[in-house]
């Protein structure tokens, strides 16, 4: 049982894993990958999470909180970058876990990506929904905002974002050269809006609201909160490596794209940043709507309606950015028989239609059923045990060059020690608060003695081996991806003890089935070998 588990597929198996049907067709470029990394990840951060940092975090410091995101983030891209280049197909996560960590691990990651593709896109969706009620009843018609949702339930069905899911499926299952344009049409058009509302802020720019940088209300505390929650604003960037199996020249394509999506996620929420602050004491800034309330609060209503109108279309961008991933990875589980075989079906185009069809469906349901407001953490918790699966990837492909003992154990106590010690430090209770730093130091020492191990046997892994393919290399390994993974550790300690539960609740949802069908593949395997036992004994 463990061994099926376990099991694992090598490069070879993964880049031939089409042999069982239809290939999906390599057409896109860097500029589309780019154009698809960018238009996942840059409305988020300068629309909503900008605003709610500087009025309730860290005041002018979210130009730092947005940098050190940016720095955190980029330690998990390396890492991206060089298995995407490594093992170019489709699944993202869920390959680079299958061909490293083993078969259940692949799974997990398959769930926690889909959490950040499939179910986020329904709760953007939800939140252009909830948008536009407001952009109709500013505009002089509250009585027919009123009537877009309906109850079902406990559950609140909106009908704007039912016809943008609905709109979003037909412009991925029609596939093609139309959705390359419009990825690129549309991703350029948000950066654009982004540009013009930074312009427009930056007329009335005054250097006194940023005195003082840190305000004493929120204090360093403060800025690392910020932090955490500017980190989640890079979320997204990883769909270029979802789309690896589709890419031209992947070895090189997708670590640019990546590279460039998280240099451009990082630069304009900074400049977004500065423009706000510049233009608005942080005590002023509201933190739902920053730029559209600051404008109007200026009386430029024709700014403060582009500004919502953007909005609706960077998040309508969003949804159909984090809708494009899932169908993929649906096709690459299928693949492997993790699905049924009607998800690897192709259409002429080499899109997987019936996957599309059904992730409509799914996110369809998944809108008016889940409460997304309790879901948001969770699914930030879900991106970081996916980032911390591929850093693990990382550091076990490399240590199986050099033949590392002992890798598996040692990688176990660096993970859990460095998460215990983050959670101890940020959730030590009052009452224990110095027993609690005691374990804290003694988690960080555990931590740091699996580090050091791993260091010593991984050195040998530097250097490319005689024959291997020429692609990005992540340099100081295992340095760099252990570093990525204390910083998503730190990231997941800041959820709550309700967000790890819907998270543990989901994952076991997920592993469950899977976990009840190996049990049965292994049953099937047990019986067939006593037959052919009992078969050469009868001979």
């Amino acid at each position: 049982m463990l061994q099926l588990l376990l099991a694992t597929k090598t490069r070879q198996e993964l880049l031939q894993g089409d042999a069982h049907g239809a290939a999906l067709t390599r057409s896109l470029t860097t500029w589309d990958l780019l154009a698809i990394g960018v238009g996942s990840t840059v409305g988020t951060g300068v629309f909503s999470i900008t605003s709610q940092v500087a009025a309730q975090q860290a005041g002018p410091a979210v130009l730092l909180c947005w940098c050190a995101g940016g720095a955190g983030c980029m330690l998990s891209a390396l890492a991206y970058m060089e298995l995407s280049a490594r093992l170019p197909v489709a699944g993202s996560v869920y390959a680079f876990a299958y061909h490293a960590l083993g078969e259940v691990f692949a799974v997990v990651g398959a769930g926690c990506i889909t959490l950040e593709y499939g179910i986020s896109a329904s709760a953007v969706a939800a939140n252009w929904g909830d948008k536009f009620r407001t952009l109709v009843a500013s505009l002089g018609a509250p009585s027919f905002a009123s009537h877009l949702t309906t109850k079902i339930g406990p559950a609140t069905l909106s009908f704007p974002a039912l016809v943008v899911l609905l709109l979003v499926t037909a412009l991925v299952y029609v596939g093609g050269d139309l959705g390359k344009r419009f990825a690129r049409v549309s991703s350029a058009l948000a950066v654009l809006l982004i540009l013009l509302m930074v312009a427009a802020a930056m007329t009335k720019f005054q250097a006194e609201h940023f005195d003082p940088f840190v305000p004493p209300e929120f204090g360093p505390a403060g800025v690392m909160s910020g932090c955490v929650t500017t980190f989640f604003g890079f979320l997204g960037y990883d769909e270029v490596c979802c789309m690896a199996g589709e890419a031209v020249e992947p070895q090189k394509s997708v670590p640019r794209a990546v590279l460039g999506t998280v240099f451009i996620a990082t630069l304009l929420p900074a400049l977004g940043s500065v423009a706000l602050v510049g233009f608005l004491p942080c005590s002023d800034i509201d933190a739902n709507s920053g730029f559209e309330v600051a404008f109007r609060q200026r009386g430029w209503t024709f700014l403060s309606h582009m500004v919502s109108i953007g909005e609706l279309i960077v998040l309508f961008v969003v949804t159909y950015m984090c809708f494009l991933a899932q169908p993929r990875v649906f096709y690459a589980l299928s693949m492997h028989d993790l699905l049924p075989r009607r998800f690897r079906d192709l259409d002429e185009h080499g899109t997987p239609w019936f996957a599309t069809l059904w992730t409509g469906l799914l996110l369809v349901a998944c809108g008016a059923l889940l409460p997304f407001s309790t879901l948001a953490n969770a699914i930030s918790g879900g991106v970081c045990v996916a980032f911390n699966l591929v850093n693990c990837s990382l550091i076990v492909m490399r240590g199986e060059r050099v033949a590392v003992r002992h890798l598996g154990v040692a990688l176990v106590a660096f993970n859990l020690f460095s998460f215990l010690a983050a959670v101890l430090l940020q959730h030590g209770g009052q009452g224990l608060l110095a027993w609690s730093r005691i374990a804290s130091v003694a988690c960080s020492i555990v931590t740091l003695l699996a580090l050091v191990l791993l260091a010593r046997q991984l050195g040998a892994s530097q250097d490319g081996g005689q024959g291997e393919e020429a692609f990005y290399r992540v340099p100081y390994v295992p340095w760099i991806p252990c570093c990525a993974i204390v910083f998503n550790n730190v990231m997941l300690s800041s959820l709550k003890a309700q967000d790890f539960l819907l998270l543990a609740v989901y994952l076991l949802l997920v592993v469950c089935p899977y976990l009840a069908a190996t049990l049965c593949r292994f049953k099937k395997r047990r019986h067939s070998t006593v037959e052919v036992s009992l078969a050469a004994e009868a001979r």
